[in-house]
């Protein structure tokens, strides 16, 4: 009669599974300043936006869209984005011009990511802006898979007016933030990974109300 523990029967499947999530387990943002070329040519772009597209999406609506800035837009946009710093900061420092000049002009590929809800559907709001959120996050994820560094920022200029009209985001669309692709020419810090635990909660009844330790059976 064997006398190894049960457990160790399923420790091959543990690390097989732990193996094939690699990819999304690793992934992490990649401070555009850590980013040089290449970027993602128009095929492996195409490619990143196809696994966007697969993302869940009720009702199939896509309620989203990119605007990318190819080099020889990247001037125009970075004397757009030193405006906008002025408007909003008008003690702005030459440093402080020059780093918003560099959001423009610094990363390989660069893409604006615009929510774009449909008004005319059953579909709610909460549920269309969940839709994009998963689509860009298969985008990051999408980019990594390929080998590269990838970020999202914000900010305050994406809710600029004079900004987001001369980029052409209007009506319901509101801009999101800016997505900068890139070779990673130097590592990030580790990443700090919370436990699953502090999102993983069980439902025990509305007698007994939730575990937050669904560790605890």
């Amino acid at each position: 009669m064997s006398t190894e523990p049960a457990s160790t029967s399923i420790e091959p499947n543990a690390a097989l599974r732990e193996q094939m999530l690699r990819p999304l387990l690793s992934r992490r943002s990649v401070s555009p300043k850590r980013l040089v070329s290449p970027g993602p040519d128009l095929a492996a772009l195409d490619l990143i936006l196809q696994a966007a597209l697969s993302a869940p999406d009720h009702g199939g609506l896509h309620p989203w869209r990119v605007i990318e800035f190819r080099a020889e837009q990247r001037a125009e946009l970075a004397a757009l984005f030193e405006a906008e710093k002025r408007r909003r900061d008008p003690l702005a420092t030459p440093v402080d011009i020059l780093r918003a000049r560099d959001h423009a002009l610094t990363p390989p590929v660069l893409l604006g990511f615009v929510v774009a809800p449909q008004m005319r559907t059953k579909i709610p709001l909460r549920e269309q802006w969940l839709a994009a959120g998963a689509a860009l996050g298969n985008l990051l994820n999408a980019a990594h898979q390929l080998g590269y560094g990838a970020i999202m920022l914000s900010g305050e200029r994406c809710f600029d007016a004079a900004l987001t009209a001369a980029l052409g985001v209007s009506g319901d669309e509101q801009l999101a933030g800016f997505v900068s692709i890139g070779t990673t020419a130097k590592a990030p810090p580790a990443a700090h990974r919370p436990l699953s635990q502090t999102v993983w909660s069980r439902w025990l009844g509305n007698s007994a109300g939730t575990d937050h330790d669904p560790t605890q059976r």
